[in-house]
């Protein structure tokens, strides 16, 4: 449809339906023309501008044109609708089904559609008795819930049938993971086995097994100091910045959804181009009523997830990644507070560098300061995200990525086959694809602030579901180790299994190698030469991997400002005891309950997290791009 051959009767329709706003046609053709400059469906605008409901404005239109408006559609007398593919449901605008007694064509034109039907109805004005106009998001739920089969299909297969045996329910026979649970015990057992001239040699490969990945984080740490990170400058003006999609996946998460809509509604970003998807499980039933309390804002939607296996988060953002119409899109998490300016930095960055696909923000911790166990684990936090994420990013080497945060070039995400609905990590996995498919993630100059598990049941339960996750990773990428290296090249297969593989073997042996080296320090067995040779090489691991961690978590802490955490690092020995028995734990689990997904609670720290004016300061500062600072220094 051409547009400009509309303006005058789109101006003429525009006034009629927002009569209180406007006194003339030519201030409807104004609005026109800005909507349109601004890129943005007129409609849409409009609700933005006069701060009117999506359910509001459309019954205002349906009565203009003398049309039927209902606020539900009664899916079960539906006539269901046949796609070639899902993604095609975001862009349907019509459903026949009935209201009352008789049939109609319930319709959610968008403005310009809905200049072309008044024209159709000037001419066949019987019409009228066969359409019903509803919001487009009453007609997408019903979609929704009609065709939640092929949804759900598509979902768990999405990326199976992009890339074969990738998903770790292909890759991952229960024959491999009890190898694999086989292994992950022999290797850490190992430490006690009496093998006499043998013995040191295995103590001198476990002893590499466990400094090498201590010593290639410092490394980074130290790089991740000088790195150039990201210029961002002139940032995007508002009427070149592209639709964005938000997905925020909740379940049993009611109790956040208020701090996340102020999070959201802080955001330096038009709402009118802000595609805000709360992806919520069936059965949260809470949450879906908390979340339906906003629904009336024009950019915030609800996306129930059946209840059905796989039940994680990357099953559930897959079933809301057809309905994306953003450009780009972020997933947040339910305790987040991004940055206010993150999107618009995004949105700059991706316009300025073609040539990146993906961008990971800071995670920042700001309940750090409740105890020992969030203040250790804030300072894992200011390490990985702060430096060495930034290093990996800028040599090109395999970044795995956080489960928050994440922001995409859309189409790139879905043409990589998305995330893995079966992958508890699902976020390191898809890092180490976009490696493989030699796509170039960066560190993104902005922040989001995370709520830390403040109590030991919980923080064991999320570093479970991390390691299995990251176990999962390494075994379907190394399937065809072959066709690894031929993608990623040697150096970055070295690292990966440097870094993941590293890190799941080492984890482990640090409790093992505690117990051992008391038990041969405690007994008097350092008389005997092999004994002695042993004892030496448990110290040179503890001494060397608590130096090595001191230092990464100084750099770390020096970078966020959070200096004053260092303190707690003397509780380092024992957060990496609990270390360990997560990631037993998790090898136990991959090998019995492999999709389990042990959710992480919640809004349980007891420090305030939103500070609203400090938040409306950072908004207005929109080129602010200072690193993260803790928020109980600022």
């Amino acid at each position: 449809m051409n547009e400009p051959l509309n303006e005058p009767l789109g101006a003429a329709i525009l006034r009629r339906v927002f009569k209180e706003y406007f006194q003339s046609d030519w201030a409807a053709l104004f609005v026109l023309r800005q909507a349109a400059k601004a890129g943005v469906e007129p409609f849409r605008y409009c609700a933005v501008e006069f701060s009117l409901t999506e359910s509001e404005i459309y019954r205002r239109a349906a009565k203009v044109l003398g049309l039927a408006y209902t606020q539900e559609i009664q899916a079960d007398r539906c006539t269901n609708i046949f796609v070639d593919h899902v993604e095609q449901l975001k862009n349907a605008r019509s459903l026949r089904g009935h209201l009352l007694d008789r049939e109609v064509l319930f319709v959610a034109p968008d403005f310009w559609r809905f200049v072309e039907l008044a024209k159709r109805i000037s001419y066949k004005p019987e019409l009228r008795e066969k359409l019903c106009v509803v919001a487009p998001k009453t007609l997408l739920n019903t979609l929704t819930h009609l065709q939640s089969t092929p949804i759900y299909d598509s979902a768990i297969t999405r990326l199976a049938k992009v890339w074969p045996f990738a998903s770790a329910h292909l890759g991952l026979s229960k024959w491999v993971r009890y190898s694999f649970l086989a292994i992950v015990f022999g290797v850490a057992l190992s430490v006690f086995f009496p093998w006499g001239w043998f013995q040191p040699i295995a103590t001198f490969a476990l002893t590499v097994l466990f400094l090498v990945p201590a010593a290639f984080r410092l490394s980074c740490a130290l790089n991740g100091r000088t790195v150039p990170r990201i210029p961002v400058q002139n940032l995007v003006a508002d009427d070149q910045l592209p639709i964005y999609s938000i997905l925020i996946p909740l379940r049993d998460e009611a109790i956040l959804v208020e701090q996340l809509v102020k999070a959201i509604k802080k955001l330096n970003y038009p709402p009118e181009k802000l595609d805000v998807k709360f992806v919520v499980e069936a059965t949260s039933k809470e949450t879906i009523a908390a979340v339906q309390a906003f629904t009336d804002d024009i950019q915030f939607e609800l996306i129930p997830v059946p209840d059905s296996e796989p039940r994680t988060k990357p099953k559930a953002v897959n079933f809301a990644l057809p309905f994306v119409r953003g450009e780009h899109v972020v997933i947040f998490d339910a305790e987040d507070i991004p940055e206010p300016n993150q999107l618009r930095i995004a949105a700059t960055v991706f316009a300025k560098n073609a040539q990146l696909e993906c961008l990971q923000a800071e995670l920042v911790i700001d309940n750090a300061n409740e105890n020992a166990l969030t203040a250790l684990f804030a300072t894992e936090y200011a390490a990985q995200f702060g430096l060495i994420m930034p290093a990996l990013a800028y040599f090109n080497m395999p970044m795995p990525l956080g489960g928050t945060s994440n922001h995409f070039r859309t189409e790139t995400l879905k043409r990589i086959g998305a995330w893995d609905s079966f992958n508890v990590t699902e976020d390191a996995d898809l890092g180490i694809r976009l490696s493989r498919w030699k796509l170039k993630s960066a560190v993104l100059p902005s922040y989001t602030r995370e709520e830390a598990p403040i109590s030991l049941w919980p923080w064991v339960k999320q570093r479970t579901r991390w390691m299995k996750g990251w176990m999962q990773t390494l075994l379907v990428h190394s399937q065809d180790y072959k066709a690894m290296v031929a993608q990623m090249g040697w150096r970055n297969a070295l690292i990966f299994y440097i870094y993941v593989g590293g890190l799941i073997f080492s984890a482990p042996l640090h409790g093992l190698f505690v117990a051992q080296f008391l038990y041969d320090l405690f007994t008097q067995k350092g008389v005997i030469a092999n004994q002695y040779f042993q004892l030496n090489m448990h110290m040179l691991v503890l001494i060397s991997g608590y130096l090595s961690a001191m230092c990464t978590a100084f750099l770390g802490l020096w970078h966020t400002r959070q200096l004053h955490l260092f303190g707690w690092q003397i509780f380092l020995p024992f957060y990496w005891l609990l270390t360990s028995f997560a990631t037993l734990r998790a090898a136990i689990q991959l090998a019995t309950k492999p999709f389990s997904w042990e959710k992480t609670a919640h809004a349980r720290t007891q420090l305030p997290r939103f500070d609203a004016k400090k938040m409306q300061n950072q908004k207005q500062t929109s080129n602010n791009t200072a690193r993260p600072t803790s928020p109980e220094l600022k």
